[in-house]
C-alpha cells in the first residue's frame, strides 16, 4: 500500500540516524546528512554506536529509545533490519541510503541522498507500507519480522522433520535443513535464494519455503495473508531455532509448533515514488548487454 504525499515531519522536527558500524567510509556520508538536516533546522538524534567522528552537537541515544519523525539508515538491508529490530515503534518511517552490497530495501545512494532528503522533508514523496509477520511458539511471541521467520536445527547440519498446517489443516510433511515463512518483501531475500517465488506487492499473501528438502519432501506454498500457518517439529531430540530476519534467535523444543501470521503493524519506507519494479530490475535482475 502506498501513502500519497505524507507529512514526514511533525512540529518536533526530529530525525534519527543509524549507520552501519563496521564501515568507516560511511562517516563522511553521515556527516553530510547531519549537516544538511541541521541546515534545515531539523534536530538530529544519532545512534550511540554509529559514526563516532560525527558530532555537530547532535544528541546520542540508543535506537530502542528513539522517538523521532523518521529514521535515516546508512548501510544496506542488514542495517535496516537491525535498526528495525531495535526501534520501539516499528512503524516509524525509514529513509534508507545504500552503502551495502545489494540494498534492495534502500531508496538512494550517497550521491543523491541530500537531494532526495530535501524532497522528502518537502513532502514530495510517498510512503510504502510493507507487511510484517507475527510469530511465536505456544504462548511465546517472537519479534516481528519484515522479511522472514526461519526455523532451522539447533544442531548445525542436521535435518529437521516438519508437519505443516494451514488454518488447522495438515498440508505437508517432510524433512529439510529448515523452513521459513516470508512476507512479499522477504520473498526477494533469503526465500528467493532458497528457491521460492517473488511475491509482488499486489499479492496479499505470505510464502512458505523449505530449505534443501531431500527428494522434494516439502513444497513451497503461497498462502493467503489472513491465514495461520503452523510448523511442528515432530522428531524427538531434534530442537530447533526460530531466526527472525537474521537478527534474533529463539529456542524451539522438539514437538513444539511455531506459528506465523500477518502482523497488525507495517514497516514504512519513504520513497520518491512507487518504485518497486525499478528496484527489482536494477538490484535483483542481471543487466543485459
Amino acid at each position: 500500500m502506498i501513502e500519497e504525499r505524507p507529512e514526514v515531519l511533525t512540529d518536533r522536527r526530529l530525525v534519527g540516524v543509524v549507520c552501519r558500524k563496521d564501515r568507516p567510509e560511511i562517516e563522511p556520508i553521515a556527516r553530510k546528512v547531519v549537516d544538511f538536516l541541521q541546515s534545515q533546522r531539523i534536530n538530529v538524534c544519532m545512534d550511540t554506536g554509529s559514526c563516532q567522528g560525527v558530532s555537530n552537537g547532535i544528541e546520542r541515544t540508543e535506537i530502542s529509545e528513539m522517538d523521532v519523525d523518521f529514521v535515516v539508515t546508512i548501510g544496506g538491508d542488514g542495517t535496516i533490519l537491525y535498526a528495525l529490530s531495535q526501534l520501539k515503534d516499528r512503524q516509524t518511517p525509514l529513509f534508507c541510503i545504500n552503502r551495502g552490497t545489494v540494498g534492495f530495501l534502500t531508496e538512494t545512494g550517497p550521491e543523491t541522498a541530500v537531494s532526495h532528503l530535501q524532497k522528502a522533508i518537502n513532502n514530495e514523496c510517498v510512503i510504502e507500507q510493507n507487511v510484517n509477520i507475527d510469530s511465536g511458539a505456544g504462548d511465546r511471541s517472537f519479534d516481528h519480522a519484515l522479511n522472514e521467520v526461519y526455523v532451522v536445527s539447533a544442531t548445525p547440519g542436521r535435518l529437521l522433520t516438519f508437519l505443516v498446517y494451514l488454518d488447522g489443516i495438515r498440508v505437508d510433511f517432510g524433512r529439510a535443513d529448515g523452513a521459513m515463512v516470508a512476507t512479499p518483501t522477504g520473498s526477494t531475500a533469503y526465500a528467493l535464494a532458497a528457491g521460492g517465488s517473488i511475491l509482488t506487492p499486489g499479492v496479499h499473501g505470505l510464502i512458505f519455503v523449505p530449505v534443501c528438502p531431500p527428494r522434494f519432501e516439502l513444497k513451497s506454498l503461497v498462502i493467503p495473508d489472513d491465514s495461520l500457518i503452523e510448523i511442528e517439529l515432530v522428531k524427538q531430540n531434534a530442537p530447533g531455532l526460530a531466526v527472525i530476519d537474521g537478527q534474533s534467535r529463539w529456542a524451539v523444543e522438539p514437538k513444539e509448533t511455531v506459528w506465523a501470521r500477518k502482523a497488525e503493524g507495517v514497516t514504512r519506507f519513504i520513497r520518491q515514488h512507487d518504485n518497486y519494479y525499478d528496484r527489482l530490475n536494477t538490484r535483483l535482475v542481471p543487466r543485459t548487454l
